[in-house]
């Protein structure tokens, strides 16, 4: 058996836990970090520049959400079949998976067709759509390299290779953050410059990736010879993958809707919410990571029947998740002033980007819990109530109380929305865990095992 499936299957819970999750956590964090480097050399640019990339920020992480959805979905379904001992059908999942991903990338070139009425849509400002425009074309080309990069980051993942999938993140990540400043002001190429450099930075990625299965190193074979158009593919990739692709549509969809309520204050206070929303995508990177590597394990488990090793890694997951929440929480709110101020000078840009950042940041320890709990769900086959959670956080629950808040409270009720959803989505889940405990403890399926 290749090492790293023996270690998913009977190294010590804990162990593999991290072995799974530390490096992912640490790749998104890069990734992140280059996010918050980037926002940080576009803000000397000025209020336009920065205006320009928070209006963009949405957009720019719902499309490569594509890559999620096949990757996610088709990782925890190869690890699935890998656990169960089916590696022929886990190389067909991965071809198609990857075929699937390139082939939406070259589709998504159409949106190049539609930019402006979206970008409009978003809140652009006449002052801020030239830039917008600028940023989001160059990104639009980047989906070629990107999509795929996601897709491979996550299905390298689904045979335990997790320290590649964070290597090609950071080696990525650091590449943009030496070339930012330099293609922004001595090319003199401005927040294109920005836009340059993150697309550079997706195509050393998949650079890196690729040769992975190209050159035989896998424990298993991606060929264009194995990639099939059938429902027995389809199905099970989707009803993990919509609900992790939802997740992200609805984070890109909660952050236009916020700017769209806080317009009529002014751009300096959507300056202000996107500076808040990328210090907190950046965090949220870290509990993602963790359940990443969470989700690999109980996959894997899964095929091999094992409720036990599930039963361990859940309670860790949610323990851990939790802890790693308040921290995050704490440092977001005892350090929100010198971190706003490292994004802008203006003083009423950070006086509104503090307030924002603690808003976001009260219950955010909640969502360390219910990452864990979403995953678990669809890993144990509650595809429905995983999908209905994935979307309650940053969608069903979220948006109709940001708009009532935004009208009762104004700036401050958009400040305070999330928080509010944190808590009712927490109790929800909550709620349908207890419901269907004694059911899970004597599910058929692992008699069988």
């Amino acid at each position: 058996m290749n090492k790293r499936l023996e270690m998913m299957e009977k190294g010590p819970v804990s162990k593999a836990l991290i072995y799974l999750g530390l490096p992912t956590i640490v790749g998104l964090l890069m990734t992140g970090f280059y996010n918050f480097i980037d926002s940080f050399f576009v803000a000397h640019l000025g209020t336009s520049a920065m205006g320009a990339i928070s209006i963009v920020y949405p957009f720019i992480t719902f499309i490569p959400g594509l890559g999620l959805l096949f990757g996610n979905g088709g990782a925890a379904y190869i690890s699935e079949l890998l656990g169960a001992g089916e590696k022929k059908k886990a190389e067909i999942v991965l071809s198609s998976t990857f075929f699937y991903c390139v082939a939406g990338s070259i589709l998504f070139q159409l949106t190049l067709l539609f930019l402006r009425p979206m970008l409009r849509f978003m809140g652009a400002s006449s002052a801020v759509m030239p830039m917008a425009v600028d940023y989001a074309r160059i990104l639009i080309f980047g989906f070629l390299f990107q999509i795929p990069s996601i897709c491979l980051m996550n299905l390298v993942r689904a045979e335990g290779a997790v320290a590649l999938s964070t290597y090609s993140q950071i080696i990525g990540s650091v590449v943009n953050v030496i070339l930012d400043p330099i293609f922004i002001w001595p090319l003199k190429m401005g927040i294109r410059g920005a836009a340059v450099t993150d697309v550079i930075g997706q195509f050393i990625s998949v650079a890196i990736l690729l040769p992975f299965y190209l050159f035989k190193k896998s424990y298993l074979n991606l060929s264009i010879k194995n990639v099939r158009f059938q429902s027995w593919i389809i199905k099970p990739i989707l009803k993990v993958g919509i609900p992790i692709f939802t997740i992200n549509m609805f984070q890109s969809l909660s952050i236009s809707a916020a700017n769209m309520a806080a317009a009529p204050f002014g751009d300096r206070t959507i300056v202000a919410l996107g500076i808040a929303n990328r210090v907190v995508g950046m965090t949220t990177f870290a509990i993602t990571g963790f359940s990443r590597g969470y989700q690999t394990f109980i996959s894997y488990n899964y095929g091999a029947r094992n409720k036990e090793r599930i039963s361990e890694a859940t309670k860790k997951a949610y323990q851990w998740g939790i802890c790693g929440g308040i921290v995050i929480s704490l440092l977001q709110i005892l350090l929100a002033k010198p971190i706003v101020r490292g994004f802008s000078s203006e003083p009423e840009v950070i006086n509104i980007g503090v307030q924002a950042l603690i808003a976001a940041s009260i219950f955010f320890f909640t969502y360390g819990f219910q990452a864990m709990a979403i995953v678990y769900l669809l890993c144990m086959k509650y595809n429905k109530a995983g999908f209905v959670f994935s979307i309650s956080r940053q969608g069903i629950i979220y948006l109709p109380i940001l708009f009532i808040m935004a009208h009762v409270l104004k700036q401050t009720g958009i400040f305070y929305a999330q928080a509010i959803a944190d808590i009712i989505t927490t109790l929800l889940i909550i709620v349908f865990l207890i419901k269907i405990k004694d059911k899970i403890a004597n599910d058929p399926y692992f008699v069988q095992a």
